[in-house]
């Protein structure tokens, strides 16, 4: 399932590092609806698996050193989920949160409205895809963690590992991966900063395939679209 949510901004400056703020709104929506779906998702001891993930849309935004420049005081916020369970939990948090102000710093925004997004069929095993948010694929050796961009030659490989992870807590075969493989078109390497680390990340059109229950997992816990 996917959703938009329009948020309108007090002010039209926001932090370069706003994704801590969306998910500290996550963590709070999440809380006051219920304080046992909190738990399930942002388990203290645990870092918990979860099957959504999201991306933010700005208008003509003007980025400068620290902060990003909305001049329409607008953004929105796209949320893909995998599963049918965690979607209504979230939507009906975040529908619980509407039009109250919600904190971002030195600024503040209200949620003004949500709208369902039409999901596409995948009907094929190879798909063209565009992402909305950069592509963040992590490994961690000895407790230290290390990011890649498809400019790095194990990229393709931690990403089927990160796949391999996620499928967890699905009852789909971690073996279904194997045949997974990702091709850059029109891609490039992005830094994220995020909480004061710069993270190496990959943004673009890349071509995907494999296994078509793979892609359809895939296509709805990431934030990307079917070209």
């Amino acid at each position: 399932m996917r959703f938009k949510l329009h948020f309108t901004l007090e002010n039209p400056e926001i932090s370069i590092q706003y994704r801590k703020s969306i998910i500290s709104f996550f963590k709070y929506a999440l809380s006051n609806y219920n304080e046992e779906y909190y738990k399930k998702y942002y388990n203290a001891k645990d870092n918990t698996i979860k099957s959504y993930t999201f991306s933010t849309y700005f208008k003509n935004p003007k980025i400068e050193k620290d902060k990003i420049i909305i001049e329409d005081k607008k953004f929105e916020l796209n949320i893909s989920v995998a599963d049918c369970e965690t979607s209504i939990i979230l939507y009906n948090a975040f529908n619980k949160q509407k039009f109250k102000k919600i904190h971002l710093n030195n600024n503040s925004c209200t949620l003004q409205n949500i709208t369902m997004i039409m999901e596409k069929e995948i009907k094929s095993d190879r798909i063209t895809i565009k992402f909305q948010s950069p592509l963040c694929v992590r490994s961690r050796i000895d407790q230290k963690d290390y990011y890649y961009s498809f400019e790095n030659k194990e990229f393709e490989e931690i990403l089927k590992i990160n796949i391999k992870e996620q499928l967890k807590i699905t009852n789909m075969p971690k073996e279904i991966v194997d045949s997974f493989k990702i091709t850059p078109i029109k891609a490039k390497k992005v830094l994220v900063k995020f909480y004061e680390k710069c993270l190496e990340c990959s943004t673009g059109v890349f071509e995907i395939s494999g296994d078509k229950q793979l892609l359809e997992y895939t296509y709805k816990s990431r934030t990307r679209q079917p070209t």
